[in-house]
């Protein structure tokens, strides 16, 4: 529409150029015309034309403009130039205008894409008689050239304008179409980050962009919703546990003089305990982070984790599964990392959702100190190893088979809070590795 406007709006201009540019070089070869007759009129009388002749070749060589000189009769009396027909359509229609004592009409407007001369003839007259007439065959070349400057002139201002428009009416409009969109992308990549209360406005929106805008904020309070009850059941189960857990170490403390057994479990409930606290810091924080335990040794990671297998050897052979214990390269790690109660959670999910052999294993690499749990079951599929450590989740496979989905989870934050990472992959050959990459602490000496 807009460019519709501008084309209607300049064509008018575009028109004026060009008949200015013809209207002026029509006015000066009619006062050139206008002395040729003057000049003619007393050779036509007295049949002496040798310096009318001379004065128009002059007059040709000057400005490269043929003129000659009729009689009433139209035959050429004095040319600049040889073979001068009269009958041609252009001439023989000024001619007849000038010798019957009109003045011909002014010539068409002169535009690039045509050619052709412009024909101006003017009478010669004496005492109101037409004695013949001067007629000069004026080149356009320049005229036109001159025009069309002038109109790429003006299309170059045409274009500026549409771009001026586009830019002072366009571009705000379309940011206005646009913004909810961007606001709507920030908004999205804020619910990524974890800031789940994160809204979008839907004021002053196109119909179509403030249902979106409903639809988003619809979802990103379930979200949250779903969060809060997630943090809520968490924190309510550890609570809950509390006061059971702390009431059996009393009983059980007196007890443990009277039997090693009792001693085991009191171990056992001290343990549930730090578990019951992660529960809690894990229902309270997206993001656990490492706390400092004063100067305490490091914790040699392989050490630990044969101390733990050999309980859960016995556990393993008790129900006729083969655990097999790999490669223990000793590395220093964190002295708070929970080792036991991470082991405990790998090979528990391994005698459940795998399949024996279950291989555990502390390796280096790098910076990081890596224990590795391998099973030999159905593993995950490329979706599922991205959703592992997520709370709640659980495998397709696995939602008829008894658990809460928070034992990953819970080693995810443990390691996070030494600063290491848990990553799940499938190994050759089949099944599921889950790695525990944690910091190596140089300075341990093995």
């Amino acid at each position: 529409m807009v460019v519709a406007l501008a084309i209607v709006a300049v064509i008018p201009l575009a028109n004026f150029i060009a008949t200015s540019n013809s209207r002026t070089l029509f006015l000066s070869r009619s006062n050139d015309a206008d002395w040729f007759a003057a000049m003619a009129e007393s050779p036509l009388q007295t049949g002496d034309i040798a310096n009318l002749r001379e004065l128009a070749v002059r007059y040709q060589e000057l400005y490269n403009t043929p003129v000659f000189v009729v009689d009433v009769d139209s035959r050429v009396i004095a040319t600049s130039v040889s073979g001068v027909d009269v009958k041609e359509d252009d001439i023989a229609t000024a001619l007849h205008s000038t010798l019957a004592g009109r003045l011909p009409p002014e010539p068409p407007a002169l535009w690039p894409w045509a050619s052709g001369e412009m024909i101006v003839a003017r009478p010669v007259v004496n005492n109101g008689s037409v004695l013949g007439a001067a007629v000069l065959r004026v080149p356009t070349d320049n005229a036109r050239d001159q025009v069309q400057r002038g109109l790429l002139l003006l299309l170059g201002g045409l274009l500026i304008s549409i771009g001026a428009i586009i830019i002072g009416i366009v571009r705000p409009i379309t940011r206005w179409v646009l913004r909810p969109l961007q606001d709507l992308d920030n908004a999205t990549h804020q619910i990524t980050r974890g800031a789940l209360d994160t809204r979008v406005s839907t004021d002053g929106r196109a119909p179509e962009l403030r249902r979106l805008g409903d639809s988003f904020n619809s979802m990103a309070l379930s979200l949250h919703q779903a969060r809060q009850r997630e943090r809520e059941f968490v924190a309510d189960a550890s609570h809950q546990l509390r006061t059971p857990l702390t009431s059996a170490r009393i009983h059980i403390e007196g007890l443990s003089r009277l039997s090693p057994t009792a001693r085991f479990a009191l171990s056992d409930i001290d343990r549930l305990g730090r578990i019951v606290q992660r529960l809690s810091r894990l229902a309270g924080s997206d993001r656990p982070s490492a706390d400092a335990e004063g100067n305490e040794e490091p914790l040699d990671l392989a050490q630990a984790v044969k101390e733990r297998l050999v309980g859960w050897k016995a556990v393993y052979s008790a129900d006729d599964l083969e655990l097999i214990i790999g490669e223990m390269v000793p590395g220093g790690v964190a002295p708070e990392l929970e080792v036991d109660d991470i082991l405990d959670v790998l090979l528990d999910n391994a005698s459940k959702y795998g399949a024996p052999p279950v291989e555990v294993s502390v390796t280096r690499d790098g910076t990081e100190v890596v224990m590795s749990v391998r099973d030999h079951g159905l593993g995950l599929g490329s979706r599922d190893l991205k959703k592992v450590g997520e709370r709640f989740w659980r495998s397709a496979h696995h939602r008829e088979m008894p658990g809460t989905g928070l034992g990953l989870a819970i080693v995810r934050s443990e390691a996070a809070r030494v600063g290491g990472r848990v990553v799940a992959r499938p190994p050759i050959g089949g099944g599921l590795v889950i790695e525990v990459r944690v910091p190596l602490i140089d300075d341990y000496d093995v």
